[in-house]
């Protein structure tokens, strides 16, 4: 009580204080000082960035030169990096000349993109990056490859299964543009394919497993598929900077340049001068050579990928056993993934053969590879083969309202059937002369050749044109001689060939039919075909060839080398339609001729050992 008694008190206190007012004054502003004074000058605000210089780098669009695009790149925002691609790409487009210059800077800022979070970014990174690379050469590129395959490979192997699953699009770019840099550095993108679809037992160890989609907007086999056609993309790109390089370089002349040299002799040195020759150059083609796909990676690498696709073909192949010579039907998927997987064993076969036949351990790659792969290739792919493609239902597809019927339609996998056959025919080329065929590699053969048979007469469609001719090519060139060593006749192939040649109304495919009869005509180590009747028969109608209204100049060829080496065969013929052909020679027709003139001469000159003289 005692404290809320002093607190009543002092508060009593305070009201009994005097309180105190302000006076309010009275003076006001004078008016003279209430007027805004409007007689201040105005001066503009230049700042030094405005008045550099701006060159061709620096031109942009709606106020952004490059290096405030690549500063965009890192934005927070996903949309300001966005909008800076694609600026970038309206940049590139117009002005090509920029980017020259700071070709590294946009490299670099482009393909980090890659790797971002968003999908809308990347895709947009992969259209500005495909503009880049269109206006730029490969060599332009080539000190900077570094820069795009480490990007590459970081895509391939992230984390993030979206960012992996892009990573397709960019390698899709790379092919499109830069072929040959892709080939360089094969042997860093080729296992990064690995990891995409399966997993390795141990790390150290040679075994892998396939590995499931889970979580995925796409199917197993769905991916599959996109990993195995860009791998089947990346083969192809080996394959054909491998023959180019093959090409370029066996031939001396194509190589040989024009240089001058400035020797500097040191003489007042005590020691005795002595001048040494030295090729570089065939050091650094040896050197790139190697750098291209290392023989014992190459091995390495087939060894792990081989079965995998053995087992994903298990995977999708129906469990129906085949016991007459009937196709069976695959899915569409089935058929796709089986493409793919032909042309990555086709591209494989085809860079062991461009290696250097010399060399021991191509000779020890061929024989691991038929050895550890023949017998389980068989069993898998040739067991149920031919094959046929399910397409779809009316049910599915648009039909008529009285149409309700579940009608199946098939077509035939010719491109995928002829491309086994070529990998089979393969695998037996490889075998020596002495060596026997067993039971079942002879059956398989047998059925290749029944198959082979009946797409010749029934004639070709023209996208499976290139696969038929190199299944011929390498049946008659490379494998003819062992299938006649193990009773396998081809005069019945070669017969159905040789007609076509001669009747079938596709001219490019009886061009290419030409050529083969040619070559195997001029190839010294078949004997078994150049004793075949059907063969010589042929070589006596080829002077009938030169009576027609028209012939090809790939025709005219063949038969000018054909007069030299089988002369006894055709001369009976030359003598006795002699004046018609000179006299034909002047009206014929010569299709695809580089030089008309020089074609109609080579059909005067077949007639040299007849009459000695030469036409020029």
């Amino acid at each position: 009580m005692a404290k809320n008694h002093k607190r009543l008190k002092r508060l009593k206190s305070e009201k009994a204080k005097v309180k105190l007012k302000a006076k309010k004054s009275v003076n006001q502003i004078p008016k003279s000082l209430n007027i805004t004074n409007t007689s201040f000058k105005v001066k503009k605000i230049l700042l030094p960035e405005q008045l550099k210089h701006r060159g061709e780098t620096e031109i942009g669009i709606c106020k952004s030169n490059i290096n405030d695009l690549l500063t965009r790149f890192r934005h927070y925002n996903s949309t300001v990096r966005e909008d800076a691609l694609k600026q970038l790409k309206n940049i590139l487009l117009q002005n090509s000349k920029s980017l020259h210059s700071q070709l590294s800077s946009l490299l670099r800022g482009i393909a980090a993109l890659s790797l971002d979070k968003e999908k809308n970014v990347r895709r947009s990174c992969f259209n500005a990056l495909n503009v880049l690379l269109g206006l730029i050469s490969n060599e332009q590129l080539l000190p900077l490859r570094e820069v795009v395959i480490s990007y590459l490979s970081c895509a391939m192997t992230h984390i993030d299964p979206r960012i992996k699953e892009d990573s397709l699009l960019f390698l899709d770019v790379l092919v499109q543009n830069c072929n040959s840099v892709l080939a360089k550095d094969s042997h860093k993108i080729l296992p990064n394919f690995l990891g995409m679809i399966c997993k390795l037992h141990n790390e150290a160890g040679p075994d892998a497993k396939l590995m499931t989609m889970l979580n995925s907007k796409n199917t197993t086999v769905k991916w599959r598929i996109k990993v195995l056609e860009r791998l089947a993309n990346i083969f192809t790109s080996v394959v054909n900077y491998r023959k180019f390089y093959r090409n370029t370089h066996s031939n001396p002349l194509s190589t040989t340049k024009t240089r001058t040299y400035t020797k500097y002799v040191p003489i007042y040195s005590n020691n005795m001068t002595q001048i040494c020759e030295v090729n570089l150059d065939i050091n650094a083609t040896s050197n790139c050579t190697e750098e291209i796909l290392p023989i014992k990676e190459f091995e390495k690498y087939v060894g792990l990928l081989m079965p995998l696709m053995f087992d994903i073909w298990l995977e999708v192949c129906p469990d129906e056993k085949v016991e007459s010579y009937t196709e069976i039907t695959i899915s569409s998927e089935a058929a796709t993934l089986l493409k793919n997987i032909v042309i990555i064993i086709q591209s494989i076969i085809e860079y062991i053969d461009t290696l250097d036949r010399d060399n021991c351990s191509v000779m020890h790659i061929k024989c691991w590879f038929k050895n550890r792969f023949h017998n389980t290739y068989m069993k898998n792919f040739l067991s149920k083969f031919p094959y046929g493609e399910v397409k779809r239902s009316v049910s599915e597809s648009k039909r008529r309202q009285e149409d309700f019927s579940q009608v199946v339609f098939t077509e035939k996998c010719l491109v995928q059937n002829l491309g086994l056959c070529q990998i089979h025919v393969w695998f037996t080329s490889l075998f020596d002369h002495t060596e026997r065929f067993c039971a079942l590699i002879k059956n398989n053969c047998e059925s290749v050749a029944t198959y082979l048979n009946g797409v010749i007469e029934n004639s070709c469609d023209s996208s499976a044109i290139p696969q038929l001719t190199n299944l011929l090519r390498v049946l008659f060139l490379k494998a003819s001689p062992v299938w006649y060593v193990n009773c396998i006749n081809l005069s019945h192939t070669l017969q159905l060939i040789i007609e076509a040649s001669s009747s079938l109304p596709n001219k490019e495919l009886q061009s290419r039919l030409c050529l083969i009869v040619g070559d195997i005509m001029l190839e010294n180590n078949l004997n078994e075909l150049h004793r075949e009747k059907v063969f010589k028969n042929f070589v006596k109608i080829l002077p009938s060839l030169l009576l027609r209204s028209s012939i090809n100049d790939v025709t005219i060829r063949m038969i000018s080398q054909i007069v030299l080496r089988f002369k006894d065969w055709i001369q009976e013929e030359l003598v006795a339609k002699h004046e018609a052909i000179i006299e034909n020679a002047k009206k014929i027709v010569i299709l695809n001729s580089h030089d008309d003139r020089q074609s109609r001469l080579m059909i005067y000159n077949l007639f040299y050992f007849i009459d000695s003289q030469i036409y020029y």
